[in-house]
């Protein structure tokens, strides 16, 4: 296409053929960019839980509980730094 034998009146429509279809196929990746996030959050959201059960106690000294997991809690350092042990706070089956 010669552009510089084009009237003004031409390569204004020509312009604004090209402003139009440019317009249309942003919209229509925007469109297929939009279906493809909610595709991959989908995704994202759908995994299956991480979450553990909750373990019963193993431990006790009055309403303070620890399942002997993780770190030793207060009042376990405490009764052990008081001399007592762990077969003293243990929980009865």
């Amino acid at each position: 296409m010669q552009l510089e034998s084009l009237s003004i009146e031409e390569l204004a429509a020509l312009r604004d053929k090209v402003t139009q279809t440019l317009a249309d196929k942003v919209a229509a990746r925007q469109k297929e960019l939009l279906a493809e996030s909610d595709k991959l959050g989908a995704l994202v959201t759908s995994k299956p839980s991480t979450a553990r059960p909750k373990r019963s106690p193993k431990y006790q000294k009055g309403s303070d509980v620890w399942s002997g997991m993780g770190s030793q809690p207060a009042f376990v350092k405490q009764h052990l730094a008081l001399g007592g042990t762990l077969d003293d706070l243990k929980v009865s089956a």
